[in-house]
């Protein structure tokens, strides 16, 4: 009778261990697997004197294991990569499966051509400005938000947004040569972003300030529906004070009017206008505030309720008409 359960037991073990081996590989044996393709995009940063933001890249990683097909060391200014440009960082074959905990390794010391530093505000002046903060910074960073899913024999593009605005900070008693630095560790976490480029869409259109009520610059925020609290978010929120925290994304509006708010998840979001002007003439971009606006053409569209799908564009033209209380 020992034997008999003995032998029950073992079949029921290998019974468990073969269906959970089906469940990972083919029925030849091997594993099911896809490719994700990593990419890497920015948002703009509020500053007129910085003229790049360079990154040193040396590795991305998926569960703690660099990716085997990644690029090489590549120092990126991920200021040219805005308005849904990508910069392409490498590809991963992975199995097929749910993925979120992607980490950006950095070096902080030297560029990809062996020079000092690694990663930098470069300003107008063109002074290089070293983003290390201290000796104990992290140079890996897990993105904490946003995940992706590898299909069995496809490709998956996979955009890290990299917030500028949200990642870099001003000194509180800068130096000449060093006025910049990442913000915490726990910060610039939280300032990344993964997106599924192909669940993603955007929103894009004008925004006319015929009259120059805006000043020298306007911001176009996008927070999720029902999220925005205008109080809180003009004041500076956590250890470095980041304005705007939690804000999905931004885009600068160029000298043409023209703005994109690029790779936005499915779903209905809020659209906020900010005038920036330089009040002292320090080359710095203060507020103004934020701006009252008309509708260009869009009836029947609500800027407090936008709904985006994926692989479509939102086209919302706005004109200026004042600064709201």
């Amino acid at each position: 009778m020992t034997t008999m359960k003995h032998f029950l037991s073992g079949a029921l073990l290998l019974a468990t261990i073969i269906l959970f081996t089906n469940c990972t590989k083919d029925d030849d044996g091997t594993n099911v697997t896809g490719q994700a393709q990593f990419e890497v995009t920015d948002g703009p940063i509020d500053d007129a004197s910085v003229k790049g933001a360079f990154v040193t890249v040396t590795a991305v990683k998926v569960d703690g294991k660099t990716i085997s097909n990644f690029s090489g060391k590549q120092t990126i200014d991920l200021m040219a990569y805005q308005n849904g440009d990508t910069k392409a960082l490498g590809l991963a074959e992975l199995e097929s499966g749910t993925y979120s905990n992607v980490s950006l390794v950095l070096d902080y010391e030297t560029d990809a051509s062996g020079n000092s530093p690694g990663c930098y505000v470069l300003t107008t002046d063109n002074v290089k400005h070293s983003l290390k903060s201290s000796a104990n910074t992290s140079n890996e960073f897990k993105i904490n938000s946003g995940s992706f899913e590898v299909k069995e024999g496809s490709t998956t593009n996979v955009v890290m947004d990299f917030d500028l605005r949200k990642s870099i900070r001003y000194q509180e008693a800068p130096q000449n040569n060093d006025k910049y630095d990442f913000v915490t560790d726990s910060e610039l976490r939280s300032s990344l972003r993964l997106v599924t480029k192909a669940n993603s869409g955007k929103v894009s259109g004008n925004c006319s300030d015929n009259l120059g009520l805006a000043g020298e610059k306007i911001v176009v925020y996008a927070y999720k529906k029902g999220s925005f609290n205008k109080s809180q978010e003009i004041q500076g929120q956590g250890a470095s004070n980041v304005t705007f925290k939690n804000a999905v994304t931004s885009a600068n509006v160029n000298g043409q009017g023209n703005y994109t708010l690029a790779f936005l998840e499915e779903g209905d979001y809020e659209l906020h206008f900010f005038g920036y002007e330089d009040k002292d003439n320090d080359g710095k971009m203060e507020l103004k505030g934020e701006l009252e606006l008309n509708l260009a053409g869009n009836l029947g569209i609500d800027l407090n309720s936008v709904s985006v799908e994926s692989n479509s564009t939102v086209s919302l033209s706005v004109i200026v008409t004042g600064l709201l209380p």
